[in-house]
């Protein structure tokens, strides 16, 4: 049976590197990298705990996610209100084995079953949004945060407005077996568990251009198909 995360909860939080116009695991369009995005745990992305398990119900939802302290730390972090908070599309899923592989009855390694994994940077996100006390700490960064998700609606999310930035990117080769809903769950469109696969996290980079992988699998098998029989004519 497919598992569904619960609309609202507590989780843990990193972050990653995702640069600009690269395509995460659900196929979601290049512009959503010029927003807030996040990848997710592995249970909530697809609904399964297979790791062959592609993209499904946990690709294109949003939502507001909110720090509630640094965890680990000491002494403890704890933001001023009001806390930090910001709203994402899930657009990848978190490969992580510590925090991103809990089950439906283990727990990731600070006993979260769901993770968020905050893709950075882009021009709607960066580090400054993660408060700190380097004069206390010695570091700015803390890495791993407590936190407090919930279910919202896209059309809270700041890529809404503008339609390139929605759905699943039409240019990657693979897009009819992608999945990135504009707005799951307030609309009936929703990833069906997949049993194939995810492209891995950030593979596919936008080039500005037609020119693909796939345009290169072409192109290599005319080149091969031209000059092998005339090498063996030789």
């Amino acid at each position: 049976m497919t598992w569904i995360i619960p609309p609202s909860g507590s989780a843990s939080l990193t972050h990653y590197d995702l640069p600009l116009n690269f395509l995460a695991a659900c196929g979601c369009a290049y512009g959503a990298s010029y927003h807030a995005t996040a990848a997710i745990s592995a249970l909530a992305y697809s609904g399964d705990e297979r790791a062959s398990v592609g993209p499904g119900p946990g690709c294109g939802r949003c939502f507001r996610l909110t720090l509630q302290s640094a965890h680990g730390v000491s002494p403890p972090f704890v933001p001023a209100d009001p806390k930090p908070s910001v709203v994402v599309k899930i657009v990848d899923r978190c490969p992580s084995p510590e925090f991103c592989s809990a089950t439906r009855s283990h727990p990731n390694k600070i006993g979260q079953q769901i993770h968020f994994d905050l893709a950075l940077p882009s021009p709607a996100l960066n580090l400054s949004f993660f408060p700190s006390n380097p004069d206390l700490y010695g570091y700015s960064d803390f890495g791993v945060w407590n936190i407090n998700y919930q279910t919202v609606s896209c059309e809270e999310w700041t890529g809404w407005s503008n339609k390139t930035n929605l759905g699943v990117e039409p240019s990657y080769p693979g897009f009819e077996e992608s999945c990135c809903p504009i707005n799951p769950p307030y609309t009936s469109d929703l990833c069906p568990k997949s049993i194939k696969a995810p492209p891995p996290s950030s593979a596919i980079r936008s080039t500005g251009s037609a020119f693909t992988p796939f345009f290169l699998l072409i192109l290599v098998s005319s080149w091969l198909a031209i000059t092998l029989p005339f090498s063996q004519s030789l």
